[in-house]
């Protein structure tokens, strides 16, 4: 068996089978030494990043890639892959990461159908979505789903839509990734999926938590799991998201136990990323609703430190659960700041909830017309997310009439906007980043940049936090 056929398989094995295997290979004859050590190089390095325990046991990979033009990489595309996926979860190289990944991924695009085998999808755009590039990783699953090649092949198409769920669960939009991750499901079953399953099940589990279809995340929690699953790369995916689970149904230890073995399993294995899940976050905000904010605080500052200025959207959830372990003064300006860094980063679900809090500092500190604004716009964004449980939150038994019944002075000064500065402004106080604002509306970003000024201008507000709720009637349309 070659390695390249090895890597399709394995996924669905014990881990102990893994570690015997990469024996038999360092053992067996070949002819051609060089492309076989690069093969059992590029097979360890996805061992390292998937089932990482096995891995383990053996001597250190060598640093570096497998070679860019030697014959192994012409024959097997996925050796690449592997090693880039190391330099995401292992050496932290997100920048260069992804860049040589967009460059294979092109290359690779044209070879699909021959070479591509086991959980190539899986391989070739999870390193962008760790990286936390998941507008790059969406575009190539839409293009890929396009692939005639993909029609053909159910696993390619499952991988696809496993994939594209996780990336919609980072954008925040809950009721993508509650579909898509079904569809992976029903293309694969569960069983076939081996221990890869974590990665569609994850996804279903926490989307469904988020928008409150909590009887649709436990009937997916009762699926059956290999155990090989939890000394998996998935199965911290599927920990993360059964521990908030947990954090939704008020069982804190559970939660707290489902986090904490993240990060023991992540710490082991050397692929403590926030880009792979952000365990500290999910712990920090358990301890929190136990108020135990001295522990929440000790777990986001090591957060902090450890996205730097990466990863926008753990670090706008850091701020803001850190913004609930200080002083008032200090939450609101927190919170601005994570509503700042989570509009660039493009999470909406996490946007909204920045929103909510900021919204309540707001009202603590006596601003009320601004709390109630920024409320609406916080419910708005939740609803496109499709979060009741947060809708309900910020508004308890209101419709979206009486949610919007806002004054005559903001409806007379939306009259002022254009058509094309209220589509924009539109999509803005919903959540949208600038370039999705574009892609949407089919202009360029420097477009939106100049119709969102004049907005502001005539509006008489300086951020996206103050553009008045009544704009959400547009949504509909705009979005």
């Amino acid at each position: 068996m070659t390695p390249s056929r090895c890597a399709g398989n394995c996924c669905g094995r014990a881990v102990e089978e893994a570690a015997a295997l990469v024996e038999r290979l360092r053992a067996a004859p070949d002819d051609d030494p060089a492309d076989t050590d690069a093969r059992l190089r590029a097979f360890e390095l996805w061992l390292m990043c998937t089932h990482p325990r096995p891995a383990r046991r053996r001597r250190p990979v060598l640093q570096g890639r497998p070679t860019a033009e030697g014959p192994a990489d012409r024959s097997a595309p996925w050796q690449r892959f592997s090693a880039v996926l190391a330099d995401v979860l292992i050496h932290g190289r997100y920048e260069e990461a992804t860049e040589r990944a967009e460059q294979l991924l092109h290359k690779a695009s044209v070879q699909r159908g021959t070479v591509w085998t086991g959980e190539s999808a899986l391989l070739c755009l999870m390193p962008e979505v760790y990286a936390d590039r998941t507008e790059r990783a969406a575009r190539w699953c839409e293009a890929w789903r396009q692939d005639p090649w993909t029609a053909r092949v159910p696993m390619s198409r499952a991988e696809l839509s496993a994939v594209s769920a996780e990336i919609a669960v980072r954008r925040g939009d809950l009721a993508a990734a509650v579909e898509r991750a079904r569809a992976a499901l029903e293309e694969v079953s569960a069983p076939a999926w081996g221990t890869a399953a974590g990665l569609p099940l994850s996804s279903l589990i926490l989307a469904a938590s988020r928008t409150g279809q909590l009887p649709i995340a436990a009937e997916y929690l009762r699926v059956p799991v290999p155990a090989s699953m939890f000394e998996s790369r998935y199965g911290l995916h599927y920990l993360y998201a059964r521990g908030h689970y947990h954090l939704v149904c008020d069982n804190h230890a559970a939660a707290l136990a489902d986090f904490f073995a993240c990060g023991e399993l992540m710490r082991s294995w050397a692929l403590d990323t926030p880009g792979l899940v952000p365990w500290r976050t999910g712990a920090a905000e358990t301890w929190l609703r136990q108020g135990n904010r001295e522990q929440a605080r000790r777990l986001l500052n090591e957060q902090l430190a450890w996205v730097g200025t990466d990863f926008g959207r753990v670090r706008g959830q850091a701020l803001r659960l850190l913004a609930a372990c200080g002083s008032e003064r200090q939450r609101t300006d927190l919170l601005g700041d994570a509503v700042e860094i989570l509009e660039g980063a493009g999470d909406r679900y996490e946007l909204a909830r920045a929103l909510a809090d900021l919204s309540h500092a707001h009202h603590t500190s006596g601003e009320q017309r601004r709390a109630r604004q920024t409320a609406r716009r916080a419910w708005h964004v939740a609803r496109s997310c499709q979060a009741e449980p947060l809708c309900r939150e910020l508004f308890p038994g209101m419709a979206e009439h009486e949610v919007d019944g806002t004054g005559a002075l903001e409806d007379t000064a939306l009259t002022f906007l254009s058509r094309a500065e209220r589509r924009v402004a539109t999509l803005a106080s919903a959540g949208y980043t600038n370039r999705a604002i574009a892609e949407k509306l089919f202009v360029t970003e420097s477009t939106v940049e100049q119709h969102l000024t004049k907005v502001y201008r005539k509006l008489g507000v300086k951020h996206r936090e103050d553009l008045p709720a009544l704009l959400h009637h547009d949504i509909a349309t705009s979005a």
